[in-house]
């Protein structure tokens, strides 16, 4: 049964940066589909949304598996209607060193973090065209495509390529109505992150090094997210809104 509200997709959306970006996409009156490859948090997530009065609804699948993605998109269209925003959120970081890190995990970093958001984004993009939507991709990268250090050298190569292939699909996409842009958080506070940033370095760094002096929040980045996929932002495409309190000014 189709809804009467937008659809948005994002995936990795069950926790973390992705979560919040769901709740705001909700609060400014999207239907979410919440994705992640864990199906039980997917659904968690998605019932926690309809317990605060939003719409929201689940799809467990890989990302990086195309025939998922096409099964996913389906399902999605059947239930609710045609995806009009996408957000490419989900990613990993596996944190080691890039003098020892194996083609394996080198390999799956770029697989989940770059070639994923280029098969569904593609899908996506083709679907939108067919039924005519003016529709938004969001993707999301990090102040790693800038900024790197010895431990996240995959992780940073794949965010730096998504900011590339943002600007391909802005490019390709633009005579068909369909925007394309990116989100780059700063450093933001998560379950994963939450003992890191809560010890008295890193929170000092925080206080000086962050013009804001404080930690984004998962909403922070959802609020970005919500600007490029209204439509009163249909003439925003092929750029990276940087959402970081200041820091990347601070420390340029």
């Amino acid at each position: 049964m189709s809804t009467s509200l937008p659809i948005a997709l994002i995936t990795g959306a069950a926790r973390g940066i992705g979560f919040g970006i769901a709740e705001e996409m909700c609060a400014a009156g999207w239907h979410v589909v919440i994705n992640d490859i864990n199906q039980d948090a997917a659904a968690k997530a998605a019932a926690h949304l309809r317990d605060a009065g939003h719409q929201a609804s689940h799809h467990a699948a890989d990302v990086s598996n195309e025939q998922a993605n096409e099964h996913m998109l389906d399902a999605i269209e059947a239930a609710h209607g045609p995806v009009t925003a996408l957000v490419n959120n989900a990613g990993i970081c596996p944190f080691v060193d890039v003098m020892e890190i194996d083609r394996a995990t080198f390999s799956r970093t770029l697989e989940i973090n770059l070639v994923a958001p280029f098969l569904l984004s593609q899908a996506a993009a083709k679907r939108m065209i067919a039924h005519k939507l003016a529709g938004r991709i969001v993707f999301i990268t990090s102040l790693s495509e800038d900024f790197t250090n010895a431990s996240q050298g995959d992780y940073a190569a794949s965010k730096a390529g998504l900011r590339m292939l943002m600007k391909a699909f802005a490019l390709a996409l633009g005579p068909h109505g369909i925007t394309c842009n990116a989100v780059a958080p700063g450093h933001v506070l998560t379950e994963m992150t939450r003992h890191h940033w809560e010890q008295a370095e890193p929170a000092a760094y925080i206080k000086t090094r962050v013009p804001l002096a404080r930690l984004g929040q998962p909403r922070d980045i959802g609020r970005s997210v919500v600007y490029l996929a209204a439509a009163s932002t249909e003439y925003v495409s092929g750029i990276t809104l940087t959402t970081d309190g200041g820091f990347s000014a601070a420390n340029n």
